[in-house]
């Protein structure tokens, strides 16, 4: 287990339900994690140090009961850095390009289309959702049943259709012990591929809807 993972008990612990597990979000390209488009409250919210656990959704068979990933948030690229830096030139997810004063959807890009750019980078002129958090210490499981959620099972049924951050003190060091468990027992980095690698779902979807978009070729 790293020296990073050890320190969880820094920072906010964010949960939430993954209704689609399709690369995007996150995504996972060269050692590095992202969440870039989807979940924009969270995004708006973590900061360096805080922790997400992306839990796979109920009412969605091949997801339910399932760990999709822990990442630390060890990077913020705010005001839509992340579409103008090289460094993340190629990346699955960056399906945006800066224009000035704006942003545009790249055609043919997977996951999202034209008209979710409002959705993952918030409207004209400060695109207040342009804001994209990074991991380099994570571990994400995707089509691997991962570890077992025996010990935050009721944490998981309870959670609500957005994301938990607030937890009582038990809860707290349940979940905290779970992110060490699932370090120590797997390590970090990829232990499986996007368990709707080929799927057309749309990742911001909510349990009550899931939506469909046609298939891109890229």
């Amino acid at each position: 287990m790293t020296d990073s993972a050890r320190d969880v008990r820094e920072g906010d612990i964010y949960l939430y339900k993954l209704t689609c597990d399709n690369g995007g979000a996150p995504c996972v390209h060269h050692a590095l994690l992202s969440l870039a488009i989807c979940k924009p409250d969270i995004r708006k919210a973590a900061n360096m140090g805080d922790w997400i656990i992306g839990f796979g959704g109920k009412s969605v068979p091949d997801l339910k009961d399932r760990l999709i990933y822990i990442a630390k948030v060890t990077s913020v690229e705010e005001d839509g850095a992340y579409y103008k830096d090289a460094r993340y030139r190629g990346r699955p997810d960056r399906i945006y390009r800066f224009t000035n004063p704006g942003y545009e959807y790249i055609p043919r890009s997977r996951f999202h289309d034209k008209d979710d750019l409002a959705h993952d980078l918030g409207s004209p002129p400060h695109f207040e959702r342009a804001r994209v958090l990074l991991s380099d210490t994570f571990a994400y499981f995707g089509d691997n049943p991962g570890p077992a959620l025996d010990g935050v099972r009721d944490i998981y049924e309870g959670l609500p259709r957005n994301f938990a951050k607030h937890h009582p003190p038990q809860a707290r060091e349940r979940l905290e012990a779970f992110i060490v468990s699932a370090f120590e027992q797997f390590g970090p980095g990829v232990h499986g591929k996007p368990t709707h690698g080929d799927s057309s779902m749309k990742c911001h979807s909510s349990e009550d809807e899931i939506v469909t978009i046609p298939k891109c070729s890229r």
